[in-house]
Order: structure tokens, then C-alpha cells, then sequence
């Protein structure tokens, strides 16, 4: 072949390759429009199935939220599936073989467990997470839109194509598998990154950077890094490079926080509409704070005014509120009307030592829930005015609305309007001025969402902001925003709308501040300002409130929702200059969560501002997940907000507050007039009633149970007759349109078994709704001392087994140990001797209340030799002590065992009362050998083994 002839055919075919597509890149940019379609509902009617837009391919979903992606083989073999996640599983041929938590006629899934599905080879999967089903549609789209069998499309700016369009070519992907959660919060000058390479390969060329540091790879594709931290917001970027080609990015962010809080304050909030009426005296107040310090709360956050409107204050001579005693509505009403609330818990807080900081819902003047307004419905016009979809582009007053009809639960007034903004300001003013309160708090200092306010009002003050900016309003309120359907589109002045909104509440928090101000010089005060917002900061701009620093500078990696707003104008209304600290509600339900969002609070006060972790108790529950996030919230920021009182278990909070694991000491039993030989156990006694809780109330929790309208209730005398049942036909029927009140008044010498459950849930209610009826005889009882025993060790033969009854309510006591009757005294101590055999021994004990059976619980006891015990004793000292000290402890050891031998012999005998003496002189001995253990501890034996032979020893006896 010539050369002219190679050449030739060299340059064709480098044309050919010239038109081969580039397969080590996928085919797609950011601009692309790429969309799933669903088979067609009914392919006799249209071809085209429901569509949606796929937010991201094959990149790890970690830290991100609301989103619908696809992963390609390439990405990994298989994809993780978390519980509450929607997936489809789709194969070569774009077959659905598969749907994770599908939904059945649009109902809500039956959630799947947590779980890995395979990415089939040349297929692909769907994978949607979102936070509520009712309003947003990524897991809806899937569950209720595909199912196995059907065949679907991917679509590339409106065109079908081929997974492959979104592939490389290049085979599995690197990727980056971080062991750090992607925000957290630090108070050390460095933080370890530590994870590992997906789909790593022998064979193959890895460079990891962080922030072009090179990061080391081991063996098997793990690392660990040290990174050296700046003090505040550290932007940390891992990439990691497969041959010389960037596979994947990962971004982490840290908050270096340089110090730590010597003292952490906790603060319990105590709202207004749930709580006013359990404290109907002054008594009742002190209690409370008593049980609240003990369990570790520094302050009260008092809501002195609630969203209905009305005032925990009698001294309103410049608003004339009237008093919480004058609301109505069934699960409101109650309050004494003889309490002034804010001056009791002042004076019982202050003598405790606890601090009192006044919290008013601002912009709130009514509960639409409760049909309860304090004040609103002689001031119409302060009203918010709202802009939504259901009312065809009218804008109404928000009770004359769709949405004010329907499904709205708080009436809101506009920020905006001067009336407004005095009145407000006057309901701070008479609270500092008349009360010698700590602080003040701002709740609901915002607007209702991004449909209000769309007053005249509102417009004027837009308008005159607009053209202090030489921009002009053209066309109200499409400028701002129109519908399509149900689908908000915003106009050209958005960001402009937003930033005006959140300059209205800056304003009224710096008028806050200076009122404030002038009482602490003129009155010598020393009161605080603070404010409560939702810690989710990238979706409150809806709310017109801006609560970060002026300096704050947001950065991409932030990753905020919309992110052209946030310029230096927006940056001027953050309002956190105007307070002394902030609390953020991390109510999300994991210590990861938390975290997350304890250091985005840290972010946006640019370390300036104490951050106080809001905790929800109604998330928070069960004890160990309540310890965790409780933990989380201490250890990133400058303290607590629990919220709240009306869900509080005290002795859970202190558990969780101290850091260690709580253990219900007690168990509350009650009688089951269906079957004699049954029982029923509750869950807390003399506790607020939360989710998931069978509960039983005597009077001395208070006057009344204080529960909400969701709950089942059975009301017993002092004589022990059930006089009332809440909710019982609704639970049974479960048929919830007319509910009842559960605030059941608590019967001197009765009590009352309240059941709760969670949405949708039907365990306790329809377990308490079916047991009991009116005219029913019903006991209750509280045992404790039994967790002295269960599961525990002691010497074989003759012991004494005790433990405590309290019957709740009417009746007489009897306690059955293993068949026989225990002996009972006054106070309800039981005792019961038991003989223990070598090994398990099981212990039944029953308890009767008036011949009903209130417990009936089984224990297992260990039995074991004496001699025995101390033969291993002596194993223990032989192996760790040496020396003198060894042959000194194994001596006594040997007197013990002869007093033990001894004492079996006189038993043998009958001997009782020098059996007793033999034993006493063994445990002498015993107790000789624990000091001097003690005594050389850390000398001539190791510490740890000293520990080891003393708690040994200890449990002998």
C-alpha cells in the first residue's frame, strides 16, 4: 500500500471518528430538560403517560431533599432505598420489575423497610424522596404512577431516548462515599474526613483532593484525612479524579465554633392554648417549676399571648386584651379567671431560681382551628389580605378566602399596617413595664406565607420601596407573581417582593429593640430580646422574615432555594442585630438532622449570636432517640428550647438533659372489667400525654388531664365507677367527625386512663374505647422495686423479696408472690420470702386492687452458690494480684468461705440465729477484701482489674 493510499484512508478515518459521539462524557448539560414519562392511564384515550422532570442523574442524594432521580448502572449495582423513599426498579427494555412502597389506589404507601435494590445492567432506577405526601408529588409521582409490567420512556428536551443518553461509556463511576454528615458543627481547630472510593478498582489511577489538597487512598479505597478548620464557615470540596478524569464531587461544610458555653441554658416553653387551663392555682404553678428545675430547665418561655389573641396578664391597661380565662372553644376554655399567670410563674420561677421570658405570637390575632379571636373581628382591616389559586386572582380578606374556609388554622394581621405594628408594640410595652420578666420573645413575628399581604396597604409601602430603587410596579400583582393552575409563577419583582417584606419585620424588630432599650435605662432592667423561627432559614423568605446576620454571605454550596436573592440589599434586613440570642426550631426527627441544622444556624449568625436548639417533644418520644437529639442539640449550640410543656415527662427530660438512659422505675396497671384474669398496662402515671401513651391521671397531677380533642378518656370516681367515656364511640367506630374534649376534670380520690395514638393509628384508643363503659368498676395501681431483682444474681436458699404497691384511686391492696400472699403494710411495702435454687428462678407476682387484677408480671432471679462464688473470687485475685497483697486477699477470702460453710451447716441444723452470725461474719470478711482492693488500686493493681473484683465481690453481697 502507498503512502498516498494510507494517507487517505487515515483521514477517513479520522472523519468517521470525528462523528462518533464523545462516550466518555454523558450527553447532557445542566440545560437539558430531562423528564420520565409513566405508561399511559388509558392507551384508547391518549398515548402520552403523566411526565416529570428528573432532577439529577447518578449523583449521590445525600443532603439533598425533595428530589426525583435516576441512577444508571453506572453509577453503582445498587442503590440504597431509606424507609419513606419511593423507587422503581426498571430493566433493560424499559420494564418496570419492580416498585418500592407502591401506592394502591392513591392511598398512602404501605412503607417499605429500608433496603438496598439492584441497578439492573443497561437499565436504570427511579428514586424520589420528599417530606409530605399531601403537598408535594416526588414519591406521588412514583408510587402512584408506575407499576410492574409497564413499559416507560426517558425524554431529552422532549425527545424519547435511551438510557445511554445518559451514560458515559466509561464504565462504573468513582464515587465518593463520605462518612461525615455534609454539615456539622465542630469546637476543635480540625475535623477528620473519613470515607471511602465507590466502585474503586486495582488497576486503575485515583487522585482524591480536598480543596486541592491530595488525600491519600488506601489499599482498599478508604481514606482518612486531618483538615486544619478557620474559625467559623469552612467550604470544604472533595473530588475524585478516575485516570486523569474528574468522577465525582462532594461538598462538606463545617462550622468551626472556638468556644464552648460554660453554662448551657434549657428553656421550657409553655404555650398558651394547651396549658393555660391546667394551672388553676398558684400551687399548681410552683409544682411544675419544681419537677422542671429538677429535670435540668434554666428558664420558662411563657407565651403571654397566644395565636387566639388573648393575654396571660391582667395589667393591659394600654391594649385592654382581654384575660386567657375568656376564651370558649371547648378545648380552650378553663383558665382561672382569678390567676394573674405571668405574675405566679414570675414569683415562683424567681424564688427557684429559674429565669421567666415573655413570648408573644406577634402577627397572630386569631385561631380559625378554634373559631377564637381576642381581639380581630373589631379590627377587620388589620386582616391580611392573601393572593392563592383558589380564588381565581381575587384578593381577599384571608376569612372571606378558599383557604380561610378551608384549611387555614391561624388568623394573621399584616406586618405592615401601623395599627398594627402599635398595637403589637403596646402589648410588649405593658408586659416590661408591669412584670419583672427576663426577656421578651418574639414567635410568629413574621408574615403568614407568600400569599399575604396583598393589601392597599402593602402595594403603597411596595411601591414607594420600589422607587426609592428607580423601579416602578406596572402590573399588581402579576409583577410579583401569577398562577398557573395551582402553580406559582413568579413575576419580574420576586426578589424585590421578598426583600420589602423582610425590611417590614426588620423594621419591627428594631422598633422591639428600642423599646426594650429605653425601659432597661429609664427602669434599671437588665431584659433580654430573643425571637423563635423555623430552622429551615432557605424556604423562610416565604415569610417575609429574614433571620440571618447583615454579614452573612451565602455561598452555593448552601444549595438555598433561591438563590438570586440573596444579595447585599436582602443581606441588610437580617434582624439578628436587633436580639440577644435566637432560638431555632431543630424540630426534624434525627440527631443529623439536628446537627444539620443546628450549624446552618451557626452559619447564618456568623458565630455572632447564641443559637439555642429547638427540640419538639412530639418528634422526640421514645427516650433513647429523645437523648440523642437532645445530646446533639447541647453539644452544637449555645443550649435547649424544648417545646413543650403540655408534652413534657419530666424524668425523660432529665434522663436525656444528663445524658444518661432512662429507666421507668414503675409500672401502672389497671383493672379490665371484660375479663378478670386480664389486665391492662398503661404507659406513664401523672405525666402529659403524648402519642402512642396510655396514661393514668390521679389528682395530683392537677385540676384537669389538659389533653387535646384526639384522645379516648375514661373517667372513674372515688368509688371506682367509670362516670364518663371521651371518644368512645369514635375510637370503636373510628368515625372522628364530632370529637370530644379530652381536658377530663380529675374526680378527687378517682383517676382517669387517657389513651393516645398517633395519626391514623388505632392501638390504645380502641383498646381503652372497648374495655371500659359507664357503670364499670375499675382499679389502678402502681408497682415499683421489682428492677432490684429482674435479671440479677443472688446467694441460693432463703431470701426476702420486697417491693412497693400505691393504689391510685379507691381500694385495698393484695400482692401474690409465686401463690402465696405477701405481707402488706401501711405504706405498701410488700415482702415475700423466697427460696432460690442454683440458676434461674422464676418470680410471678400479682397484684389485686378490691380482688381485680391491676398486674400480673413474671421476673427471673439467679441463684447461685455462695462458695462457689467466692471460689471464683479467688480466681480473679490469683490472676490479677501478685505478691504479698494476692496471698493478703486470698487469706480473708478463705475465712469468708469457712463462715459461709459454717453457716450452711447450722442451717443443716436448724440453727437459725448462728447461720445468721456465720453469715454476717462472711460478709465482714468480704467487705475487709473490697477496701483493701480499693486501697491498692492503681499501686499494686490495675485499676481496671480492681474495678472488676470489687463489683464482683459487691454483688455477692
Amino acid at each position: 500500500m502507498n503512502a498516498k493510499k494510507l494517507m487517505s484512508i487515515l483521514v477517513a478515518l479520522l472523519l468517521v471518528i470525528s462523528l462518533i459521539p464523545d462516550t466518555l462524557q454523558a450527553a447532557y448539560t445542566d440545560d437539558d430538560l430531562i423528564e420520565v414519562e409513566a405508561a399511559p392511564e388509558d392507551i384508547t384515550i391518549g398515548t402520552k403517560g403523566p411526565m416529570k422532570e428528573i432532577d439529577f442523574i447518578d449523583e449521590s442524594f445525600e443532603g439533598k431533599a425533595d428530589f426525583l432521580g435516576l441512577y444508571t448502572s453506572e453509577y453503582a449495582t445498587e442503590i440504597l432505598v431509606k424507609r419513606l423513599w419511593v423507587a422503581v426498579q426498571v430493566n433493560d427494555r424499559n420494564e418496570v420489575v419492580r416498585v418500592v412502597s407502591p401506592s394502591i389506589g392513591g392511598a398512602v404507601p404501605i412503607w417499605e423497610d429500608e433496603q438496598n435494590i439492584a441497578i439492573p445492567e443497561g437499565g436504570f432506577v427511579l428514586l424520589a424522596q420528599d417530606d409530605s405526601w399531601a403537598t408535594k408529588t416526588y414519591r406521588k409521582y412514583l408510587a402512584t404512577n408506575f407499576k410492574v409490567g409497564d413499559v416507560i420512556k426517558l425524554r431529552k428536551n422532549g425527545e424519547v431516548v435511551p438510557v445511554t443518553e445518559f451514560m458515559t461509556g466509561d464504565g462504573l463511576i468513582a464515587g465518593i462515599t463520605l462518612a461525615n454528615e455534609p454539615m456539622y458543627t465542630v469546637t476543635e481547630g480540625s475535623t477528620e474526613l473519613k470515607g471511602s472510593i465507590r466502585n474503586y478498582k486495582d488497576g486503575e489511577e485515583y487522585t482524591l483532593k480536598a480543596n486541592d489538597q491530595d488525600i491519600g487512598l488506601a489499599a482498599d479505597g478508604t481514606f482518612q484525612y486531618t483538615y486544619a478548620l478557620n474559625r467559623g464557615t469552612n467550604y470544604i470540596d472533595l473530588a475524585i479524579y478516575k485516570n486523569g478524569n474528574l468522577q465525582d464531587e462532594q461538598s462538606v461544610v463545617v462550622f468551626y465554633k472556638d468556644y464552648i458555653e460554660d453554662d448551657k441554658e434549657v428553656f421550657l416553653w409553655v404555650e398558651q392554648g394547651p396549658n393555660a387551663r391546667k394551672f388553676q392555682s398558684s400551687e399548681s404553678i410552683y409544682n411544675m417549676l419544681v419537677l422542671a428545675k429538677e429535670a435540668g430547665v434554666t428558664a420558662i418561655a411563657l407565651d403571654v399571648k397566644g395565636v387566639e389573641g388573648y393575654a396571660s396578664y391582667k395589667k393591659n391597661e394600654l391594649t385592654n386584651r382581654p384575660y386567657v380565662s375568656e376564651m370558649t372553644a371547648a378545648a380552650r376554655a378553663g383558665a382561672n379567671p382569678d390567676l394573674d399567670l405571668l405574675q405566679e410563674f414570675i414569683t415562683h420561677a424567681h424564688s427557684l431560681g429559674l429565669e421567666v421570658h415573655a413570648s408573644m405570637n406577634v402577627f397572630a390575632e386569631g385561631s380559625i382551628a378554634h373559631n377564637e379571636y381576642g381581639v380581630l373581628d373589631e379590627h377587620l382591616d388589620w386582616e391580611e389580605k392573601i393572593y392563592r389559586h383558589e380564588d381565581n386572582g381575587q384578593i381577599l380578606r384571608l376569612r372571606e378566602s378558599h383557604y380561610g374556609r378551608n384549611g387555614a388554622l391561624v388568623a394573621f394581621v399584616n406586618p405592615a399596617n401601623p395599627e398594627v405594628v402599635d398595637y403589637q408594640l403596646r402589648s410588649y410595652e405593658e408586659v416590661i413595664k408591669n412584670y419583672n420578666v427576663d426577656g421578651v420573645i418574639l414567635d410568629r413575628g413574621r408574615y403568614d406565607n407568600y400569599f399575604a399581604d396583598f393589601s392597599d396597604i402593602s402595594r403603597e409601602q411596595f411601591e414607594s420601596f420600589l422607587a426609592d430603587r428607580g423601579k416602578e410596579l406596572q402590573n399588581w400583582p402579576e409583577d410579583i407573581f401569577t398562577y398557573n393552575g395551582t402553580t406559582r409563577v413568579d413575576g419580574p419583582l420576586i426578589n424585590e417582593w421578598y426583600t420589602y417584606r423582610a425590611s417590614v419585620i426588620k423594621n419591627f424588630t428594631s422598633q422591639i429593640r428600642d423599646l426594650v432599650d429605653e425601659y432597661n435605662t429609664s427602669e434599671n432592667k437588665d431584659v433580654l430580646v430573643s425571637s423563635y423561627v423555623g430552622s429551615w432559614y432557605d424556604s423562610y423568605y416565604l415569610n417575609g422574615v429574614n433571620w440571618a446576620s447583615p454579614n452573612f454571605e451565602y455561598d452555593e454550596r448552601l444549595k438555598f432555594q433561591q438563590e438570586s436573592l440573596y444579595t447585599d440589599e436582602y443581606a441588610q434586613y437580617g434582624y439578628t442585630e436587633d436580639l440577644d440570642f435566637l432560638m431555632i426550631g431543630t424540630y426534624q426527627t434525627t440527631a443529623a438532622e439536628v446537627k444539620k441544622y443546628i450549624t446552618l444556624g451557626n452559619i447564618l449568625m456568623n458565630g455572632e449570636l447564641p443559637v439555642y436548639a429547638g427540640m419538639a417533644l412530639a418528634n422526640h418520644q421514645e427516650p433513647a432517640l429523645q437523648r440523642e437529639v437532645f445530646q446533639a442539640g447541647l453539644t452544637n449550640s449555645a443550649g435547649l428550647m424544648i417545646f413543650d410543656y403540655s408534652q413534657a415527662n419530666f424524668p425523660v427530660i432529665k434522663a436525656s438533659i444528663d445524658d444518661v438512659e432512662y429507666v421507668k422505675d414503675y409500672e401502672i396497671g389497671i383493672s379490665e372489667p371484660r375479663d378478670a384474669e386480664a389486665n391492662i398496662q398503661a404507659d406513664y402515671f401523672n405525666v402529659n400525654r403524648n402519642e402512642d401513651n396510655i396514661n393514668v391521671y390521679s389528682n395530683s397531677f392537677g385540676y384537669s388531664t389538659g389533653t387535646n380533642i384526639w384522645g379516648v378518656e375514661a373517667v372513674v370516681d372515688a368509688s371506682g365507677t367509670v362516670t364518663k367515656m371521651v371518644n368512645k364511640q369514635q375510637a370503636m367506630n373510628w368515625s372522628w367527625v364530632n370529637v370530644e374534649d379530652n381536658n377530663s376534670i380529675i374526680p378527687d380520690g378517682g383517676f382517669v386512663i387517657s389513651a393516645a395514638d398517633a395519626s391514623g393509628v388505632r392501638t390504645r384508643r380502641q383498646l381503652v374505647a372497648n374495655a371500659y363503659n359507664v357503670g364499670d368498676q375499675v382499679r389502678a395501681a402502681l408497682l415499683s422495686g421489682y428492677l432490684a431483682y429482674e435479671g440479677k444474681t443472688f446467694r441460693k436458699g432463703t431470701m426476702e423479696f420486697s417491693g412497693k404497691v400505691e393504689v391510685v384511686g379507691p381500694g385495698e391492696a393484695t400482692v401474690i408472690v409465686n401463690d402465696e400472699e405477701a405481707t402488706l403494710q401501711s405504706n405498701g411495702t410488700f415482702t415475700s420470702h423466697l427460696t432460690l435454687e442454683v440458676g434461674e428462678n422464676e418470680v410471678e407476682i400479682m397484684v389485686l386492687v378490691d380482688g381485680m387484677k391491676t398486674h400480673h408480671k413474671h421476673l427471673t432471679i439467679m441463684g447461685e452458690d455462695m462458695i462457689d462464688s467466692l471460689e471464683t473470687a479467688k480466681e480473679m485475685i490469683a490472676d490479677y494480684v501478685d505478691g504479698g497483697i494476692g496471698t493478703s486477699l486470698l487469706a480473708k477470702l478463705n475465712t469468708a468461705v469457712r463462715h459461709y460453710e459454717r453457716m450452711e451447716a447450722f442451717l443443716a441444723e436448724g440453727k437459725e440465729k448462728q447461720a445468721k452470725q456465720a453469715e454476717e461474719n462472711g460478709i465482714k470478711s468480704i467487705q475487709h477484701v473490697i477496701k483493701q482492693v480499693e486501697k491498692h488500686a492503681g499501686k499494686h493493681i490495675d485499676p481496671a482489674h480492681a474495678e472488676e473484683i470489687t463489683a464482683y465481690l459487691e454483688s455477692l453481697i
